[in-house]
C-alpha cells in the first residue's frame, strides 16, 4: 500500500515537479548566454568598449540570478503548499479516510517532496557548474583546455587546505550527504511546522510557516553556539556541516513524531 501512495503522490505532483526542472534548463540556457558576449574577452584585454551586446549579456545575467531565486523558493512554497492542501483541508479528510496508516502517509509525502527537492537540487548544482565553467571559460587565454580548467579548480582547494586548515574530501563529502539526505529532512522540518500551527485556533497556515521560520532560526544559533569551539575557519567549516547535519536530523526526527500526534489528535485517531 505505500507503494501505491508513493505512486498516488509522485502523480500529484509531477507536473509542477517538471514544469520546475523545465525552468532550470530555460535558465541555464540564459545564463551560457549571457557568458557568450564579448564583453567577458574583453576583461583580459585592452579594449574598454561596451556594446549593446554586453548590456544585454549583463541584463541576462541579472535575470538568471533571479529566476534560480525563484525556482529554489517556489519548489519549496509548492510542496509546503501540496502538504497543508492534502494533510489538513477538506482534501486532507479524504486522504486520511484511504485504508492506510498515518505513517504511510507521511513517508510517502516525505518520500515524493524529497525526491523532487532533490531533483531541483541536482538541477541548481549543474546549472551552477554550468555558468561557471563558461565563465572561467569565457576569459580564459584561446589555448586554455578544459582539463586545465579543472587543474586550476583543484589546484585552489588544496591552496585553501594549506591556508585555512581545510578538509577539502570531508566538506565535499558532508556535502553530498546533506544534499542527499538534507532533500529529505529540510521538507520534514517544513511539513513540521506547518503541522504546528495545526495547534492555533485561527491562522493556521500562516502561524505554520512562522512556526518553521522560527525552528530554522533555531537550528542556526544553536550550531552557531559552536562557533567558539573551532579555531581556525576551516575547523569552523567542517563542525559547522557536521553540526548541521546533525541538528536537521534531529529536528526532522522530533517534528515527524510532533506531526504525527497532530494528525492524530486532530482526527481523535490515537
Amino acid at each position: 500500500m505505500l507503494g501505491k501512495l508513493i505512486k498516488h503522490e509522485w502523480k500529484s505532483t509531477y507536473k509542477m515537479g517538471c514544469l520546475m526542472l523545465g525552468a532550470m534548463a530555460v535558465i541555464t540556457f540564459l545564463g551560457w548566454l549571457s557568458f557568450q558576449a564579448p564583453f567577458w574577452k574583453s576583461l583580459t584585454s585592452t579594449s574598454g568598449s561596451v556594446s549593446w551586446l554586453d548590456i544585454f549579456s549583463m541584463f541576462t545575467m541579472m535575470i538568471y540570478v533571479t529566476l534560480l531565486a525563484c525556482v529554489i523558493f517556489g519548489i519549496r512554497v509548492y510542496l509546503g503548499v501540496h502538504f497543508y492542501r492534502t494533510m489538513y483541508t477538506d482534501q486532507g479528510y479524504l486522504t486520511h479516510t484511504l485504508p492506510v496508516t498515518k505513517h504511510q502517509i507521511l513517508v510517502s509525502k516525505i518520500t515524493v517532496s524529497g525526491l523532487w527537492t532533490l531533483l531541483v537540487l541536482i538541477s541548481v548544482y549543474l546549472s551552477l557548474f554550468i555558468l561557471a565553467f563558461s565563465m572561467v571559460w569565457a576569459v580564459a587565454p584561446e589555448w586554455y583546455v578544459p582539463a586545465d580548467i579543472m587543474m586550476g579548480i583543484w589546484d585552489i582547494l588544496l591552496e585553501m587546505e594549506s591556508l585555512f586548515g581545510f578538509r577539502a574530501t570531508h566538506f565535499v563529502g558532508m556535502w553530498i550527504a546533506v544534499s542527499l539526505i538534507g532533500s529529505f529532512t529540510s521538507n520534514m522540518i517544513l511539513f513540521g511546522g506547518i503541522s504546528l500551527g495545526q495547534l492555533a485556533s485561527r491562522a493556521k497556515l500562516f502561524l505554520g510557516i512562522v512556526f518553521y521560520i522560527l525552528i530554522v532560526v533555531a537550528e542556526q544559533m544553536i550550531v552557531s553556539l559552536f562557533r567558539s569551539f573551532a579555531d581556525s575557519f576551516g575547523i569552523y567549516m567542517n563542525l559547522k556541516m557536521d553540526l548541521q547535519f546533525i541538528v536537521d536530523l534531529l529536528a526532522a526526527a522530533l517534528l515527524y513524531a510532533a506531526t504525527y500526534m497532530i494528525i492524530s489528535k486532530k482526527l481523535n485517531l490515537v
